[in-house]
């Protein structure tokens, strides 16, 4: 079911795709807002943002201006839940009385190209293992992304990072974003190509998804298409201070509609 709506956003209009999942009635479909309480704010940028220091030029108003609007908001970070043991990478977090574990494993395999490592992560509650996934390849991307719990809930990303090599053997790293909710892979029941950046706004579930070719938000269950081409996410090294920024009500991100780079805010603001 797909319900088209127009919405207007600073300095730009576009078209805004709202579906729902699991259970909206298409032939009663009606014209409708964002879900309730989410704001989008779209600054259009002269050009590509800098690293080293991370700068961007907005067309309208300046860096300074746009970043202090919402600066109280981008200050309420998440507590790090991240911890290392025996060299692997993990993450925790409480579930109604139960502690819910991610932690990041890997294994080497000998191949006659040379010796290459192959990484999983396993989901542990109560010290039993529930889940576990394969993650592709060992790389200097994060294979472990987030952990979060809220309603009875745990959420699990990933990035399943797959090596690949030229035919004059340079490796460049292709990196896919995994969400899995309660066992349940999403990228499979949404049929998603990709999903990355999950997290809880306002005590919501929130996350990013691209879909034939398409990228777009969910929040609370409903999914909003944007129309960006790209989303910077997962880099590393410098590169990653153009990755999404998470917040406790809000995210901040950089992305591009066809040749156009927008700075973007998303959030529930008070």
């Amino acid at each position: 079911m797909q319900r088209l709506v127009s919405r207007i956003f600073p300095f730009i209009t576009f078209s805004v795709m709202i579906l729902c999942l699991g259970g909206c009635n298409s032939s009663h479909a009606a014209q409708s807002n964002l879900p309730t309480g989410l704001s989008i704010e779209e600054y259009p940028l002269k050009n590509a943002p800098g690293v080293e220091p991370l700068t961007f030029m907005p067309i309208q108003g300046t860096q300074q201006e746009i970043l202090a609007k919402h600066q109280q908001d981008r200050g309420l970070s998440f507590p790090d839940n991240s911890f290392f043991t025996n060299g692997n990478a993990g993450m925790s977090m409480q579930l109604g009385n139960d502690k819910v574990e991610a932690l990041e494993s890997s294994t080497d395999i000998v191949t006659d190209l040379g010796t290459f490592q192959k990484v999983s992560v396993q989901v542990s509650r109560a010290g039993q293992m529930i889940y576990s996934i394969p993650a592709g390849d060992g790389s200097p991307i994060n294979t472990l992304q987030g952990l979060w719990a809220y309603a009875n809930h745990w959420a699990l990303e990933i990035a399943h990072v797959t090596e690949k090599f030229s035919l004059n053997n340079e490796i460049s790293l292709d990196s896919v974003g995994q969400v899995v909710l309660d066992g349940e892979l999403l990228n499979e029941r949404y049929k998603y190509e990709e999903v990355f950046g999950f997290q809880l706004m306002n005590g919501k579930p929130f996350y990013f998804f691209k879909r034939d070719r398409q990228i777009g938000i969910s929040y609370d269950n409903q999914e909003v298409l944007l129309g960006y081409t790209q989303i910077p996410h997962y880099q590393c090294c410098s590169g990653a201070e153009l990755n999404p920024k998470r917040a406790q009500n809000m995210v901040s991100f950089f992305a591009q509609r066809d040749d156009i780079w927008f700075y973007v805010e998303i959030g529930v603001f008070k």
